[in-house]
């Protein structure tokens, strides 16, 4: 198989539709006799609903219906690890984010459904909107979820921290933040849905990247088995974590079965930019020890990862930019906490990189501060750290095989002509 790929131009077997316009996204399909869906979303960020009247929105002209959670009580909180995410919002229900949605408009054309929105009349009370992480960990922060507003927590520990930081002759003692980040793939979120009453089968086109998850997710918050839920990928316009959670699916799905029609969601790209997840915003505060001759005896962390409205796969990005604390340096002595929080903003999730990303800002910004501190060239101090066979992670993994740093490190110092400061 080496000999049939490796170091040959492999040709990708969607290149000539997608060069030459052929390929099918999910706004390129269309069935006769369609309807057209779009969702009334909050009013507020953090906020009780307590009036949602739909009555004039009705009466429009072409409006075939509005669902609210009124009409579905059967279905079930969805997410990827944490069931924590309404379909719909109902009275006496709380709003978390702006992408909250409170009724599905079902209509002739787009137009119509547009129109409809506006016409639909929303009274909340208004709670404190929490959109620092800081805050949110403060006793007095209103809960975002019944539960608090801290989501999860983990801890790592490698060595002996105290020992660690007793050996170094310098400490460097940062904090960094990143902000949230979206994926902005070329492809907006969209799909249709078509319900087949004989067999009782939702078949839903739409572009996921963890198509029997989101079956499973699916099946779960409608109260069906799997088997009746069927997806179909069409062509994915970009995805890179985004499409890792639901987004259309469940809407389109109501949609289909309650008017057993045809019906198809396009979000706009305001919608997708409000609605969907986001890389996660980071805070990290690191604590490093080195010595005087360039080797890091001790690297102490606290990661504050903002998962926004909802879980996504929030304790799991959050968590693994904690075990990558470190990036690809050996460090004998290691010490952490991160902690994942709700907030009132866009919920974050998965995007590529995982919450590696974000520490590598935090890591190498220590790095190259404590090469300065020391007066050691910046290559050669982490050439000097980097991890080869035999290393051990924060998490304690020993490197067996395919470690490459030493020789990433050189090559690109090669290719940038670095030459070795000395002070």
């Amino acid at each position: 198989m080496s000999k049939m790929y490796v170091g040959e131009n492999i040709i990708k077997v969607d290149s000539k539709e997608k060069v030459i316009g052929k390929a099918l996204y999910p706004d390129d399909l269309s069935f006769e006799g369609m309807l057209y869906l779009k969702i009334k979303r909050a009013v507020h960020p953090h906020a009780i609903l307590r009036k949602l009247d739909i009555s004039k929105a009705e009466k429009l002209p072409g409006i075939v219906k509005i669902i609210t959670a009124a009409d579905i009580p059967w279905v079930k909180n969805f997410g990827l690890i944490i069931k924590d995410q309404p379909v719909l919002i109902g009275i006496g229900q709380k709003m978390r984010y702006m992408g909250d949605a409170l009724a599905i408009v079902i209509a002739e054309n787009k137009e119509i459904a547009s129109q409809a929105l506006r016409l639909i009349e929303v009274e909340v009370e208004k709670l404190e909107v929490i959109s620092d992480p800081i805050r949110a960990i403060e006793k007095d922060a209103p809960p975002i979820h019944n539960n608090g507003n801290i989501l999860a927590t983990h801890y790592l520990e490698k060595g002996n921290i105290e020992k660690g930081f007793a050996q170094a002759d310098l400490i460097v003692d940062k904090e960094y933040r990143t902000s949230f980040l979206d994926h902005i793939p070329l492809q907006v979120e969209s799909g249709l849905g078509v319900f087949d009453a004989k067999t009782e089968v939702i078949t839903i086109w739409a572009a996921t990247q963890w198509i029997h998850d989101t079956q499973a997710d699916m099946a779960q918050a409608l109260g069906l088995p799997k088997e009746k839920i069927r997806i179909i990928q069409p062509a994915i316009g970009g995805a890179f974590g985004k499409r890792e959670d639901i987004s259309v699916h469940l809407h389109l799905a109501l949609a289909a079965m309650l008017t057993k029609r045809p019906v198809k969601l396009t979000y706009t790209r305001e919608e997708s930019m409000i609605t969907q997840s986001k890389r996660h915003a980071f805070i990290v505060r690191a604590k490093t020890g080195a010595t005087k001759t360039g080797y890091l005896t001790a690297w102490q962390v606290e990661v504050i990862g903002d998962t926004g409205a909802y879980a996504s796969s929030g304790p799991a990005v959050v968590r693994k930019g904690l075990y990558h604390c470190t990036g690809p340096y050996n460090v004998p002595n290691v010490k952490g906490v991160a902690y994942t929080i709700y907030t009132n903003n866009t919920y974050a999730g998965a995007m590529r990189g995982f919450g590696t990303t974000q520490m590598a800002f935090a890591y190498e910004s220590q790095m190259d501060i404590l090469a300065f501190e020391l007066g050691i060239d910046p290559v050669r101090f982490r050439l000097q750290n980097a991890y080869e066979i035999g290393s051990s992670t924060p998490n304690q993994q020993i490197l067996n095989t395919s470690v490459g740093v030493k020789d990433t490190i050189q090559e690109a110092a090669r290719m940038a002509n670095w030459k070795e400061e000395s002070r």
